[in-house]
């Protein structure tokens, strides 16, 4: 579950983690205590709300309701504004991230680092590696480890980095006892003064431990508004959401767990997932046909992974749904197809009349490995 910058900032708050104070903008007045010049900031289930116009600095009552007015209209893929919260002006110096993440990959639990502030982590990951540290917390935070490494990849002072531990020590503590998926502090700043600071929390807790966490809402949920092809795909009993809307890879898979594991081999051969989408159980025909029409539909995608497995499924008949809506809409896209199981032979025959290039009895890993040979032929 995903909180809001307001929410993740309380919980920072609660393991002793200093933040500055976000309070809630109520009607059209400033808090009491907040002097302008202050910074208006959307509070919304979306990333880069500085790029949207979500962030505003404001220097007086006029700016302020106007910023306030344009903050609200703001949707950024298909999220809509919960709130608006506001903070002070900051004196500040310098600007770090410091995050935790599940690496899928090595199974681990990862704190990240760096004192390079004002890029996408994404980015500098990719483009710079030797900015970022990497820092091993799957079984808890050893601060002389940490200082050690951060001496020697980055020029900061002995007493800067002891304080960055401290935060790093109190945040790892914070995603053990949350059962947080991800927990970072982007930025954590530096003020004049040589302080630092906690101005912005990004909190993802995993759905299967909210049983044992508290209500950590501070905003009522308003539902994110559905895409066309979200809500087409609702009004079939399929679960479809939109992962990266410059993706050119639609995936159709035959449950969550394999969905997911396809996305992940996908994005880790560098291939750009559009969408997920799990058919679910009680597959038909008709089902498979919805799905596949959706996906062939979208604009965005080229290409199309399809995963399925025939148990109480059958192979045949998830093809004949397939097959129908591809040659009603298929274009010529691309399509690779990993079906086996109960009546995998007759379903193979149909995929084979298209054209499609199948993994009859390899992995994921074989199909996805398939899929990126074709985009890259093309």
């Amino acid at each position: 579950m995903d909180y809001l910058e307001i929410e993740g900032k309380r919980q920072l708050e609660r393991f002793g983690i200093p933040v500055n104070p976000t309070p809630l903008v109520e009607g059209d007045e400033l808090p009491a205590g907040l002097e302008f010049p202050c910074v208006l900031k959307g509070q919304i289930m979306a990333g880069h709300r500085g790029q949207h116009g979500a962030v505003k600095v404001v220097k007086n009552q006029e700016e302020f309701l106007k910023a306030k007015k344009e903050i609200e209209q703001i949707e950024i893929n298909g999220h809509v504004m919960e709130g608006i919260a506001v903070t002070g002006f900051l004196p500040i110096a310098e600007e770090y991230y410091l995050g935790i993440t599940l690496d899928a990959k090595s199974r681990a639990l990862v704190m990240l680092f760096t004192p390079f502030g004002g890029m996408e982590i994404e980015d500098l990951a990719a483009n710079e590696p030797e900015k970022l540290m990497r820092f091993d917390v799957t079984h808890g935070f050893d601060a002389g480890a940490f200082c050690a490494k951060a001496s020697e990849q980055f020029e900061l002072t002995e007493q800067r980095i002891s304080d960055v531990a401290g935060f790093a020590e109190k945040l790892t503590h914070a995603c053990f006892e949350l059962d947080a998926t991800t927990l970072e502090i982007n930025p954590l700043v530096v003020l004049e003064d040589g302080s630092l600071l906690a101005i912005d929390c990004k909190l993802v807790i995993d759905d299967n431990s909210l049983v044992r966490q508290g209500d950590y809402i501070i905003l009522p949920r308003r539902e994110r508004k559905l895409s066309p092809q979200e809500q087409d795909a609702r009004d079939h009993d399929l679960t479809y959401v939109e992962l990266d809307p410059e993706g050119d890879i639609g995936t159709m898979a035959g449950g969550a767990g394999i969905g997911m594991a396809t996305t992940d081999t996908i994005r880790h051969y560098g291939g750009r997932v559009n969408n997920f989408l799990d058919l679910g159980g009680g597959v038909t025909a008709e089902k498979t046909y919805q799905a596949m029409r959706i996906l062939l539909q979208n604009e965005n995608t080229h290409y199309i992974l399809v995963n399925v497995f025939g148990g109480i499924n059958n192979c045949a008949d998830m093809a004949e749904g397939i097959a129908r809506a591809y040659k009603e809409f298929g274009d010529g896209k691309k399509v690779v197809v990993k079906s086996r199981g109960f009546n995998q032979e007759q379903g193979w025959a149909i995929y084979e009349e298209l054209g499609f290039a199948q993994t009859k009895f390899g992995t994921t890993d074989e199909a996805v490995k398939q899929l990126m040979a074709i985009k890259e032929a093309m």
